[in-house]
């Protein structure tokens, strides 16, 4: 259970990670565009740069809808009950928890202390992460 926990913040590390990195590099290609070729439109940048941020939390908020990259990496599967990927609605429903300060370490805390590393959103929705190997 131990190589489960460490694999799951791995991949929750890696998600979030990937769901920046991406959000960044388009706001940044965007912004060198804008600066160099569009000065006119230079008041728009923070706009771009909100719905940049915008868009990595969605990324983030439906990184299960299909399986999650990071977990796909790491041979891991969210399912549900009847061993399907959540979809959208339950990838949002189960990640919305972990964007909330405060709430987010009462979300996760039973992946650092529990054995079989679920979040309380997993065992309330019949949800788990397992491994694929």
């Amino acid at each position: 259970m131990q190589s489960l926990r460490r694999a799951r913040i791995l991949a929750f590390c890696l998600d979030a990670a990937v769901c920046v990195l991406a959000a960044d590099a388009a706001a940044l290609a965007a912004t060198a565009v804008v600066w160099f070729w569009v000065p006119a439109a230079r008041p728009a940048l923070p706009v771009m740069w909100w719905l940049a941020a915008a868009g990595a939390v969605a990324g983030f908020l439906l990184r299960d809808a299909s399986g999650g990259l990071a977990r796909r990496w790491l041979a891991l599967r969210v399912e549900d009950g009847d061993g399907r990927p959540p979809g959208r609605a339950g990838s949002i429903r189960r990640n919305l928890p972990l964007l909330v300060p405060v709430w987010n370490i009462v979300e996760a805390w039973p992946v650092l202390k529990r054995g079989d590393a679920q979040r309380r959103a997993d065992r309330r929705s019949g949800r788990r992460v397992i491994v694929t190997l």
